[in-house]
């Protein structure tokens, strides 16, 4: 197994918000708490999803997200022009990456390794382009083709490798076909669904895709018991996602088990500088509540400290 590498502070932004290396750049510069960075998800080719509307915005931050972008994304020729400019003063660079099948995964891993410090493989993406057939919708829920993914990316890079579950699938045993073919952690997970969102002015969908995943505060419950169940059973390096815009969040998810945390719907509606301004929050909040402990000694804790029964007997 390879180590990942330090991501200091353990914060990072969910691929598909503020993805783009100009982003990152202007976040740097803005002194947010985010120890790396994620690209979108880079594919075999240039792809512009689904067209507007593609989200379906909360009317407030305790309310869930719709998004039906279908993979948007540039080509990876341009990608790998852009990740070769990119200078990052302090944070490490995780690319996530997508294919139509095994060999596809394979050949994207290869050609952005020499860019990435770690790479995020994106095993299910719960929308698509209305009336598309895709392997993507089922690489997720199949334990044994999720599997051959992630061999065919060990094979093509020595970078650590991080396989991002979904929760519409078998997770536990996903992943475990996932860390017997060299995955280096897992990511718990992708968004949830696909839900759906009605207009009741028009009386039809709202989202161009008919439906989405589901992200923000509804997922946080879900995606939290897939990184305590994943942590009990592989005890493996894990990058929590969902619902996290609090360091109550953040800190949940260290204790069920989680090394890295993923920010992605709270940064919605926020300036550059506002949404810095939230991850410095985030970590300050969490240093706050280690009252000097190192954050290592908090992952996983939940699993090691008696149950409440059995602290009150």
């Amino acid at each position: 197994m390879t180590a990942l590498p330090e991501i200091n502070p353990p914060l990072i932004n969910a691929s598909g918000i503020l993805s783009y290396p100009e982003v990152f750049r202007a976040f740097e510069a803005s002194g947010a708490a985010l120890g790396g960075y994620v690209t979108k998800s880079v594919g075999p080719a240039e792809r512009a999803g689904n067209e507007n509307p593609v989200v379906v915005c909360p009317e407030d931050e305790g309310q869930p997200l719709l998004n039906s972008l279908a993979l948007p994304t540039q080509s990876p020729e341009d990608w790998e022009a852009d990740l070769a400019e990119i200078r990052l003063e302090s944070s490490r660079l995780i690319v996530s990456i997508y294919g139509g099948g095994p060999d596809e995964f394979g050949e994207i891993a290869a050609r952005m390794s020499p860019f990435a410090d770690l790479i995020e493989v994106n095993l299910g993406c719960p929308n698509k382009v209305p009336g598309e057939v895709t392997l993507m919708e089922s690489i997720g829920q199949r334990p044994d083709l999720s599997g051959e993914v992630i061999g065919r990316v060990r094979e093509a890079t020595e970078r650590p490798v991080i396989a991002k579950l979904s929760p519409n699938s078998d997770y536990l045993a996903v992943a475990a076909a996932c860390m017997d073919a060299g995955a280096d952690g897992l990511g718990c997970g992708n968004t949830l669904g696909p839900g759906l969102a009605i207009d009741t002015d028009t009386g039809k969908a709202i989202l161009a895709g008919t439906t989405g995943g589901i992200s923000g505060p509804a997922l946080k419950p879900v995606n939290l018991r897939m990184t305590y169940e994943c942590f009990a059973r592989f005890g493996c390096p894990i990058i929590g996602y969902g619902g996290i815009g609090s360091w109550e969040d953040a800190v949940e998810y260290a204790l069920a088990g989680a090394c890295i945390l993923g920010i992605g719907t709270a940064f919605l509606g926020k300036s550059t500088s506002e949404a810095a301004g939230l991850t410095r929050r985030i970590w300050e909040g969490v240093q706050a509540y280690l009252g000097g402990a190192p954050f290592p000694e908090m992952v996983g804790r939940a699993h090691r400290d008696p149950a409440p029964e059995a602290a009150r007997a």
